[in-house]
């Protein structure tokens, strides 16, 4: 109780927060030894799935390694460079891989830089998780097999990431999963209602700039969008106007019942809207 008191005063107090590219994404303090790939193939095993998976590195533009994992499985219709949520981990996540084996896809995913087994540095830009990103898409080509569709997919923070290497990049289709519109509309969104009079957060110019619009406008290729119904970290409303403004002869809108952020790909029915899109992607690529 005396807690609450506490924070009911500063709130009336008037407090603000500031962030900046640094402060917002999340960041470890040191990256991780390595990842356990004979666990992550574990898993896969466990679950009946023939995929294998490897452990793949790149160097960035300043210098700094990248690390991230490989799915390779043999019936893939699609390759799938996954760009992930803030703060979502290779180590600690890798059983969304399981997920998009039922696809089936080849998958490459690597930690952002700072996060995971990728490497820090000390200060973090947004130019730099861009260039990252794009870096990313020529390795993974390189890798994937060529005559599969490849596609980007980005979930929650990775929406942004994916949109901006779709725009700048040859793909055959983009996925955005939990999309985010603005950041200044994610925060927004995060705050609870009866805090907003008290409480204010100041975006750096770089964070605030940062949107999925511009790109979805100019992006005219393939796209589908994921989106829990219950999703209140960016809502289903955010997805529908982004949906609304995409001049994308092929888009879908997958809304997917009982389900909240960053849970689309446990569910059934988004496994089977993903698999129809990935029909659909396959379909139109043959003629």
């Amino acid at each position: 109780m005396k807690t609450v008191a506490i924070l009911f005063f500063l709130l009336l107090s008037g407090c603000s927060s500031n962030y900046t590219t640094e402060s917002f994404v999340y960041q470890d303090e040191q990256p991780e030894k390595q990842l356990n790939i004979t666990k992550i193939q574990t898993e896969l095993n466990k679950a009946n799935i023939s995929a294998v998976v490897s452990a793949v590195s790149l160097t960035a533009e300043d210098g700094i390694t990248l690390r991230g994992v490989k799915l390779i499985n043999k019936d893939a219709l699609v390759n799938i460079v996954f760009f992930s949520a803030n703060g979502m981990k290779v180590s600690m996540s890798s059983k969304i891989l399981n997920k998009f084996s039922l696809l089936p896809a080849n998958v490459i995913w690597f930690d952002y830089r700072g996060m995971g087994v990728s490497d820090k540095k000390e200060n973090l830009s947004l130019n730099s998780l861009r260039t990252d990103a794009l870096k990313i898409f020529d390795f993974s080509k390189d890798e994937f097999p060529t005559n599969l569709p490849i596609t980007i997919h980005g979930l929650s923070m990775g929406s942004l990431v994916a949109s901006y290497v779709a725009v700048n990049k040859k793909i055959d289709a983009l996925i955005l999963d939990g999309a985010i519109s603005t950041v200044p509309e994610l925060v927004d969104n995060l705050m609870p209602t009866w805090s907003k009079p008290f409480y204010s957060v100041n975006l750096s110019p770089e964070l605030a700039e940062i949107n999925n619009v511009d790109f979805i406008k100019e992006y005219n290729k393939p796209l589908l969008f994921l989106i829990g119904e219950d999703d209140s970290t960016t809502p289903v409303i955010n997805s529908k106007e982004l949906y609304n403004i995409s001049s994308s002869q092929i888009k879908v809108l997958a809304i997917i019942p009982n389900t909240e952020h960053g849970e689309t790909m446990r569910k059934d029915k988004a496994i089977k809207a993903y698999q129809d899109f990935i029909n659909k992607l396959i379909c139109c690529k043959n003629g």
